[in-house]
């Protein structure tokens, strides 16, 4: 008997905080996971992991899921920083208006999109958006678009800023 209490306190001594991290990465999890913004109404911008590379805080680095919704077209934007991005889902239609961008297909082939010429992203194919590019993208299926992407921002600044089409 003895020898049965001991080994039941040693299983629970292993699993007693296995689910102590499990719950407590539940709650970080939970507190990291900003909830979804909405920056139109069919795109949700869900920040998984985030943190600053500097103590004065001057730029932010984020990990973040953009969900597009079917049948939606991006506004024109601009970031503050570098983005990187890989389609997890859907196909995506990206142009580039100014700047430049590099993608880089899921076999390896590697692209720089034209300028004003619509290129299509599937899964696997990733995107790099270097500052200053002038930009948007389009879900023109009917299924909806997962991206996951990695920022490297201002972050005294918004993460997409809005070009006014009327100034182009």
């Amino acid at each position: 008997m003895p020898k049965q209490k001991t080994f039941n306190m040693r299983k629970l001594s292993v699993i007693l905080p296995l689910a102590i991290l499990a719950f407590g990465s539940v709650v970080v999890k939970s507190q990291q996971i900003s909830s979804p913004n909405t920056y139109t109404k069919s795109v949700t911008r869900e920040v998984l992991a985030s943190g600053y590379p500097t103590q004065d805080q001057k730029q932010i680095l984020e990990l973040v899921r953009y969900t597009i919704a079917p049948r939606t077209k991006l506004p024109t934007h601009t970031h503050p920083g570098m983005q990187i991005a890989r389609v997890e889902a859907g196909t995506l239609t990206f142009t580039v208006l100014e700047g430049e961008a590099k993608v880089t297909k899921a076999n390896g082939t590697e692209l720089i999109p034209k300028k004003e010429k619509p290129i299509q992203l599937t899964v696997g194919d990733s995107l790099v958006e270097y500052p200053g590019i002038v930009h948007y993208g389009e879900n023109q299926t009917n299924k909806p678009i997962i991206l996951l992407a990695a920022s490297l921002f201002n972050a005294n600044q918004p993460k997409a800023i809005l070009i006014n089409p009327q100034n182009r």
